[in-house]
Formats: structure tokens, sequence, C-alpha cells
């Protein structure tokens, strides 16, 4: 019964079945597709078997791959051991299944290339389609998340045991008696998934959950029709990030429009509601949408992208003789004397007093900055003056500030201080300017 099912499955889709490589963990699901696979092998199909250790349950780890490897010996199988050892930094980043999920399919899919094989043969089945529907239902995946694991995806990974439950699975095993490794820690009730797969087996729902998702998959050509619509019309797409211009009327086609580009920006991207966002997305400054990714509003247009990186303190002596390089910037100040109240460029007039020493420093903001604004009575915190002139927080500490003798002086592309604006009184006259009209911040001078 079960290696019908699986030569249905490559039949139904025309897929030759030979060049396949399994993906072994030593479980129980694992164990059935190698099992069966092999059984198949009279029929055309030519398969290898992979197993990626992470060595993250210690002598339990070791003892899957030496279960693996005594049962690709027994059953002529060539076997593929690749390390599986987590970067401490992705758990912490992605969480610890997350990580391992993204080891593994980076591993199968070098050793599929090694091999010169056509697919990857991963275990998922009809159980595992409805948890995972349900999981998406919960964490508000929008109807794209609906269609549940597909059963062949575009970098040739294939899951043949999808019409297969978990039950038809252990019998299989049982007319065979293989053993097969246990997992503890898909007992572990910490794990969504496995909180999900206790309920399923209480309110035996799989059923209708995969035949939600096989009706998800087969709307899905029609309602990305009226996505790639909505992109055209409302967002613009660049490679580390989109821009809506404005947003569909429709809420669903909100949150599906965002859902796409969470995914392409993002594609191990999980637990977030699109949906959610879409309907709060007009109340929105900035906000976090995953752990690499956030949506900020710019003007009249929101971006999704990743959170730029933090501009590094810097400080530059600036003179007329000796400009000011702003490598943080890529952008350099300059200044010069003038006479009379007319700047000769695009530039910015400042007044110090007669006498005044012309040395400046050009920095980026600090704690505790304060600065003068044009027209008020006292100085007030720098932060508060750039919320109010509603500069975004990330461009803050890319705003060139011109010093002297301790007070902020100019900030580049917003304003210049009230002490040092140009009066009739008597003083000395400069010009100071960016060499580009637009400055590194990204605001006009």
């Amino acid at each position: 019964m079960l290696a019908a099912k699986i030569r249905q499955f490559f039949v139904k889709r025309k897929i030759t079945p030979c060049g396949v490589v399994v993906a072994a963990s030593g479980g129980i699901d694992s164990t059935a597709l190698l099992l069966a696979l092999a059984e198949l092998r009279a029929d055309g199909f030519g398969i290898a078997a992979a197993h990626v250790n992470h060595h993250l349950r210690g002598a339990d780890s070791d003892a899957d791959e030496a279960f693996v490897r005594d049962l690709c010996a027994q059953l002529g199988v060539e076997l593929h051991v690749a390390d599986g050892t987590l970067d401490p930094e992705r758990v912490r980043a992605r969480g610890i299944e997350a990580a391992a999920r993204e080891v593994r399919y980076v591993r199968f899919a070098s050793i599929r290339e090694e091999t010169h094989a056509r697919f990857v043969a991963t275990a998922h089945q009809k159980n595992d389609q409805a948890e995972t529907v349900l999981m998406r239902i919960l964490t508000g995946s929008g109807i794209a998340g609906l269609r549940g694991i597909h059963p062949l995806r575009d970098d040739g990974f294939v899951r043949p045991l999808l019409d297969v439950t978990r039950a038809e699975i252990e019998r299989f095993l049982r007319e065979r008696n293989v053993v097969a490794r246990i997992d503890r820690s898909n007992e572990d009730p910490r794990f969504l998934r496995n909180r999900v797969r206790a309920f399923l087996a209480e309110v035996d729902a799989t059923e209708t959950l995969v035949e939600f998702a096989a009706q998800a998959q087969a709307m899905w050509p029609i309602l990305e029709r009226a996505i790639d619509d909505a992109e055209r019309e409302h967002a613009g797409v660049h490679e580390d990030e989109t821009r809506f211009t404005s947003w569909p009327e429709d809420a669903w086609l909100r949150g599906a429009l965002l859902q796409r580009h969470i995914r392409r920006l993002d594609p191990h991207a999980r637990d977030f509601d699109a949906s959610r966002l879409a309907s709060e997305v007009d109340a929105i400054r900035r906000v976090s949408v995953t752990k690499t990714l956030e949506l900020v509003r710019d003007g009249s247009a929101w971006v999704l992208r990743k959170p730029p990186e933090p501009t590094e303190d810097f400080e530059v002596e600036l003179t007329e003789e000796r400009p000011a390089i702003l490598i943080a910037l890529g952008t350099t100040m300059h200044l010069a004397r003038r006479h009379g109240q007319r700047a000769t460029g695009n530039g910015q007039l400042i007044q110090l007093p007669e006498g005044a020493h012309a040395a400046f420093t050009v920095r980026n903001r600090r704690n505790g900055d304060r600065f003068h604004p044009l027209g008020l009575a006292q100085p007030k915190k720098l932060k508060d003056f750039l919320i109010d002139r509603k500069i975004p927080a990330e461009r803050r500490d890319r705003l060139p500030l011109l010093v002297w003798n301790g007070e902020i002086v100019w900030i580049a592309g917003v304003e210049v201080s009230e002490r040092f604006k140009v009066t009739d009184s008597a003083g000395v006259l400069f010009e100071v300017w960016l060499d580009d009209s637009r400055d590194q911040s990204g605001l006009q001078r």
C-alpha cells in the first residue's frame, strides 16, 4: 500500500523517479520512506540516502546516525552523512527548530548536487500537513500559508508521503518488523507543533485540514493573479526592500501583498501576522515584522526592509583649509568665509561673533545633545527637535552636526541654530555645504 501510494505520487506529477535522495533522520516517517523507495528500485527508482547529524541530543543523535548507517547497509543504499552543527548566533536569531531546518535543507541540497540527483524526498505525511495548516491558522499566515506543505517544490524537494497517514506508516513498519528511532523532543510541549499534534489526536480533524490545504492550493493560481495586479499598482520592488506607495482597499489583498514580500525578503520568516499588519498599516510608523525585517513609514509610503546597520560615532575637524571627510556617510563637508548675506551656492550661511576662531568639528549626535531651533527662546533636546521635525529614527544618527565651541551650529539638511543665524549685527560669515545636493542622510540640504 505505502509503495503503491509513493509510485502514484510520481506518476500523477509525471516525475521520472530516478535520482532521488531520501532525507533519512532515523525516525518513523523517514525510515518508512526509505524502506518503501528501496522496495521500488525494481520499478526504476534510483535512490541514495542523506542524514544530517545536528549533535543536539548527545549520544541519542549519534545513535540515530548509527541506525541510518546500519539500515542503508542492509538495504544496499548509498548513504551520505553531513555535519549539521548549529551556529549559536543562528539559533539565537531564529530559534533552534528553524535554525536546524535551515541547515538540514542546505545540506540536503548540497548532497543532491554532489550526487547529480533530481530530487530530495522528505517524509512529511498527511498528519504533518494537518498540523502545519492548523499552526498557520493560529499564527495568521494568510491564505498563502494555508496551502500547507507543498508536494513538489521548485528547488527539487518532494514529499511523496503527503497522502499517507501516520497510522499507515506505523503499520507498514510493523509488518516489516522495523523499529525506528524515537526523538523525545517531539513530545516536548514547549514546541507549538507538539501541542498542535496532541490537540489533533483528540479532535481527529486531520482529513478536514488536509482538504482545506488542497482547496487553498487549487484556488491559489487565481488569487496569485490578483496579487500580481495589486503589486504592479501599489508596490515598488527592489532587491533589498519593497516600497508600498499605497494599499489595496481589500483587506485580504493588503495582507497577501505584505505576505508575499515578507517571504521574498526573508524566506525563512515564520510566526508573523500579515493580516494584522495590513489592518493596522495606516497607524504604523515603524514596526518589527520579523527578526530581520521592519515596516517603516516614509512620507506617504511604507518601506518593508531589513533594518539599516547603525552608524558608528564619528567626529572630524573642519576648517577652511581642511574639509571634513565623512567616511561613514560617504560625503565631505566644506567651509568657506563669505562677505555679504547671500550664499554663493546651495550651502548654509552661518555667523560667528567677530574675531571668533573658525575651527569646527563635524559629528553625529550624542546622548544629551541640545539644539537651539530658529525662533525659540531656549534650546531643547536634540532628540525632541528631530522628533518634532519628523526625522525618521534610522536617519537621526546619519545627520552631520556642525559644532563650534561645544554648540550645534547646523543640522545638515535640517536647520541652522538660532544662535548662529545671519543677522545684521557684526560678525563673521561662513558658508558650509556638503559635496552633493542630497546628503547621505537622505534629506535635501
